[in-house]
């Protein structure tokens, strides 16, 4: 199929090693870009323009559309996706004729290479400045949303919040919202008022359900290992604990939990070091904390999710309260290959 858009979208791989990040231009103004509504969040490189045409870092735009992208530097050839639905070829030196090229290190495709190959839309609206990519194909990360510290929004067949954090606003349209422990920036009854709505479910830790005494909500309690089912989404809590230090203790039966939503499933770990239970955590994208001081560094965390090994996998818990970006971006460089790791926030 023929595109008649002028829209290069800027593939950013690696080509020093899993999960490494280029440098890139840092344009002022940078273009915004979506993929199916949601901000992508840029761990380097910045999006920018040139004319009419619009250049995107990739390892951002194909991971956030849930495809995995590798670079064989033997070969000097781009896979992008896994099995019969792959997509390999060798870029071109130069740019021309529309195929992909590399330049300064980078990779370049056009909209028609988007839509031909990897069977997304890519809009680019000058006026705005924005560029819109719709995935028509399962994208895990569809619906799923990154604020601050450990809030993370899942929307599907119902909308869910896990532990709300300085929320902006009142959306009051969460059905469930699980808390995972009962620090601050964890669990606030003002929080939890600002996403619930009124008759929302509270999915809490069984030992403390006495600190939801006052609210009228729904409330199940949570117990390490216990399955349930609330509104119809089923969830497995699971350990969360320090090793080194006495901040969250295992007696405390705090959690992470397995959510299993618009059919996948997704590992939402709370605040926790690297456990020996880990290697019975099956998720296809894990939110792991790195932000070190109150749970793991960024190392421990890169080593839980090459243990845990899921689809996806996004550091959290960094750059709120402890944890830097650089942080951040170390953990992604240390993933090994065949794990798409992302950033989805500053």
């Amino acid at each position: 199929m023929k595109v008649n858009v002028s829209i290069l979208l800027v593939l950013l791989l690696c080509f020093t090693g899993a999960g490494a990040l280029f440098a890139a231009d840092q344009a002022a103004g940078a273009p915004k870009v979506q993929v199916d509504g949601r901000d992508i969040v840029f761990p380097d490189a910045k999006p920018y323009t040139v004319g009419e045409s619009v250049y995107i870092p990739v390892r951002s735009a194909a991971e956030n559309m849930g495809i995995l992208v590798t670079w064989d530097a033997k070969n000097k050839s781009v896979q992008i996706g896994e099995g019969a639905s792959a997509v390999t070829f060798k870029p071109e030196n130069a740019a021309g004729g529309g195929k992909p090229f590399l330049k300064d290190g980078r990779v370049y495709v056009d909209p028609a290479f988007i839509q031909d190959k990897l069977g997304a839309e890519a809009v680019w609206n000058q006026q705005k400045s924005a560029v819109s990519i719709t995935t028509k194909s399962k994208n895990l990360l569809k619906g799923v949303q990154l604020f601050k510290q450990s809030m993370v929004k899942l929307t599907g067949e119902k909308v869910i919040y896990v532990d709300p954090y300085k929320v902006d606003g009142e959306p009051k349209d969460g059905d469930i919202i699980f808390i995972t422990h009962t620090h601050g920036d964890h669990f606030s009854l003002n929080e939890i008022a600002k996403v619930a709505k009124k008759d929302a479910t509270i999915v809490f830790p069984a030992g403390e359900l006495d600190k939801l005494a006052d609210t009228a909500f729904e409330k199940v309690g949570s117990a390490p290992n216990q399955e349930g089912t609330v509104k119809g989404i089923s969830y497995k809590a699971v350990p969360a604990y320090n090793t080194k230090t006495n901040n969250h203790p295992k007696e405390k039966a705090w959690v992470g939990y397995i959510i299993k939503v618009n059919g996948a499933s997704y590992y939402m770990a709370g605040d926790t070091d690297l456990i020996p239970e880990m290697k019975d955590i099956h998720a296809d994208v894990a939110f792991l904390p790195m932000g070190g001081t109150y749970t793991m560094a960024y190392e421990e965390a890169a080593q839980a999710a090459n243990l845990i090994h899921p689809h996806i996998v996004v550091p959290y818990h960094y750059a709120d309260v402890v944890g830097t970006r650089e942080d951040a971006l170390k953990f992604i460089d240390a993933i090994e290959p065949g794990i798409t790791s992302i950033l989805m926030k500053e």
